[in-house]
């Protein structure tokens, strides 16, 4: 049985880019580019991703959905 690890979110990241989502509503843009989390260090300046909640709701139930059914 595999748990969520890096690759599940970047899978999450992916199909959401391609499907749904919009750079912005996924990623802080800082410095020129675009991070997942606000890196140590940085300053994210007001910047509150919670378009990013429900998205990551909704893949996060498909995919227990999936790990439940194939026990």
């Amino acid at each position: 049985m595999i748990l969520w690890n890096n690759d599940t979110e970047i899978q999450f990241f992916t199909e959401a880019l391609k499907n749904f989502a919009s750079p912005e509503q996924l990623f802080y843009n800082l410095q020129g580019g675009y991070f997942a989390y606000v890196p140590k260090g940085s300053d994210a300046k007001g910047q509150t991703l919670q378009s990013r909640n429900s998205l990551i709701g909704q893949f996060t139930e498909k995919w227990c959905k999936t790990l439940f059914l194939s026990q």
